[in-house]
C-alpha cells in the first residue's frame, strides 16, 4: 500500500509542472493584493449605459414630483478637468421607487470619475440623496 502511495506522490510531483503550463488554465497571480476596509468599489460605466438609482427621495415623492439625476465631477487625483463641473442626465423613465437614466454622451466625460446626486422637488419642498460614485469609461 506504501509502495501505491508514495508511487502516486512521485507521479503528481512530476506532471504538476506540465499540467500548469498547459494552454488554457489560468495562472494564478504571484501576489494577491489583500481587500482593505475603507476601500471604495467604483462602478464603471460607458455613455450610453442605463442605470437604475433607489434611494429614499425617490420612495417618498409624489406623483407630480420633478426628478432631476445630475452627475458632479469628482476630483480625483490623475483626472484632467474637462471644462464643466456638472451634466444633468435629461433621458430619464421614472420607476415606482427609482429612476432610470442614461449615462450622457457629452464631450470629455469618458475618464473621469463623477458623484451621482437625485434631487426631488414637489410643492411640499424639495429632497435630495447621493446615489454614489461611477467611472465613466
Amino acid at each position: 500500500m506504501r509502495i501505491f502511495g508514495l508511487a502516486g506522490i512521485a507521479v503528481l510531483m512530476l506532471t504538476a509542472p506540465a499540467v500548469a503550463g498547459a494552454p488554457g488554465l489560468a495562472q494564478l497571480p504571484a501576489a494577491i493584493t489583500p481587500y482593505a476596509p475603507g476601500d471604495e468599489i467604483v462602478p464603471s460605466v460607458m455613455p450610453g449605459d442605463q442605470i437604475a438609482i433607489a434611494c429614499g427621495a425617490l420612495e417618498q415623492r409624489s406623483a407630480e414630483s420633478d426628478v432631476r439625476v445630475v452627475l458632479t465631477i469628482s476630483a480625483v487625483p490623475g483626472e484632467s478637468a474637462p471644462g464643466y463641473k456638472k451634466v444633468l442626465a435629461t433621458d430619464a423613465q421614472l420607476l415606482k421607487d427609482a429612476v432610470r437614466v442614461r449615462i450622457p454622451d457629452v464631450p470629455d466625460l469618458e475618464d473621469h470619475t463623477v458623484d451621482l446626486n437625485v434631487y426631488v422637488v414637489d410643492d411640499k419642498g424639495s429632497q435630495q440623496c447621493n446615489a454614489g460614485q461611477m467611472k465613466i469609461s
